[in-house]
């Protein structure tokens, strides 16, 4: 069994690992980590064969993934691109450009995506960046935000407008560029978030010279192929909702008997959310494994974020004084973080906007 072998791969590895990095989950840590896993085979799990992978339907590909995350190992450093921009390269990538997908899954190209722009994030189709065409390829010029590891990614999956939009904005004439983030012109600016650490980066395009064999995909069908590869994102939103679920059922196990008797309501709604939250998942990975996703991916998403605040938020509070006090550093981490939940991945609001339209048919 597939969950034998990785248990018996956790069980060798993981020691060598906590013996050289401790509880350190920053990310050289990460970077290390996914070197291990790829070494092992365990990285890529749905990727096909031919690529690296193990080929993995969707409920063992998260089966997997959840074990692996119940050690408490970081998360791997290059997950953007094992998750996103591996799959667009194996759908739409020249030969050239499948030269990158062994080292995505090593974790030696690290790639972040850069979509998200000031005034344009969840409404892509009015991004501004451009890449104009030149003679010898495209020249590219605009700015990312809220990239994340862009600071620390070798390259970036790039979304940029190469035809005007008649009217100001339009899925149509948008292209997608793998951009090496050391090309002349490219800068890169840490944005520190609540926490204090840097994950995010604002990234800079001052006619940035690229080839024409950094074009992924066909030239102003770039909506096409980022819409493509979000189909490969499902196995993410699963296993948050899946490692969510594991984290507060061992909290309740190891905390409950200190929780006062006047919060164990509070304490109760969250367990019974978050197995909701769970079966949603477990339905969900059912549905795509018999060919027939729904709606339920959003509602996961949605769950999932409105599950992992609260159970951030009851977590910290149950700490009292000390939270107050700075002394519940962990706690303290996860309020903070928890914040990006109902932001990241699809706003809550987008959210909304979806299950209103898709499954209550609600009029816009």
């Amino acid at each position: 069994m597939v969950l034998d072998e990785l248990r018996g791969f956790l069980d060798a590895r993981l020691p060598e690992f906590y013996a050289e990095f401790g509880d350190r989950n920053d990310f050289v840590a990460a970077r290390d980590w996914q070197r291990r896993l790829a070494d092992g085979g365990w990285v890529g799990l749905n990727w096909p064969t031919e690529y690296g992978g193990r080929a993995l339907d969707l409920a063992t590909h998260v089966a997997c993934e959840t074990a692996i995350g119940d050690t408490g190992a970081p998360q791997i450093a290059g997950f953007i691109g094992v998750n996103t921009v591996a799959s667009a390269i194996m759908q739409w990538g020249s030969d050239e450009q499948k030269q990158f997908l062994p080292g995505i899954r090593s974790a030696h190209q690290v790639f972040c995506q850069g979509f998200s722009e000031p005034g344009a994030g969840s409404d892509l189709a009015s991004l501004r960046t451009r890449a104009d065409e030149a003679a010898d390829g495209f020249v590219l010029n605009g700015q990312k935000v809220w990239t994340s590891h862009g600071g620390e990614a070798d390259q970036c999956l790039v979304l940029a407008r190469t035809t005007p939009a008649s009217g100001g904005r339009s899925h149509r004439g948008l292209s997608l560029f793998l951009v090496p983030l050391d090309t002349p012109g490219v800068s890169v600016a840490p944005i520190r978030q609540l926490n204090g650490a840097d994950e995010f980066s604002e990234l800079f395009f001052d006619d940035v010279s690229l080839p024409r064999a950094a074009l992924l995909g066909p030239l102003n069908h770039g909506w096409q192929v980022a819409m493509s590869t979000l189909a490969h994102e499902r196995a993410a939103a699963m296993m948050l909702a899946m490692r969510t679920r594991a984290l507060v059922r061992n909290a309740i196990r190891e905390r409950s008997a200190d929780v006062p008797a006047e919060r164990r309501d509070e304490l109760l709604r969250l367990y019974v959310d978050s197995e909701v939250l769970g079966l949603l998942a477990e339905r969900s990975i059912a549905e795509v494994g018999a060919d027939n996703p729904g709606p339920a991916q959003s509602l996961v998403k949605f769950a999932w974020s409105q599950v992992d605040q609260r159970y951030a938020e009851l977590f910290f509070d149950l700490r009292g004084p000390a939270a107050a006090c700075g002394l519940a550093s962990a706690e303290a981490d996860a309020l903070l973080f928890s914040r990006s939940s109902t932001i990241a991945a699809g706003s809550t609001e987008v959210m909304r906007n979806i299950l209103g339209d898709q499954v209550l048919g609600l009029p816009r």
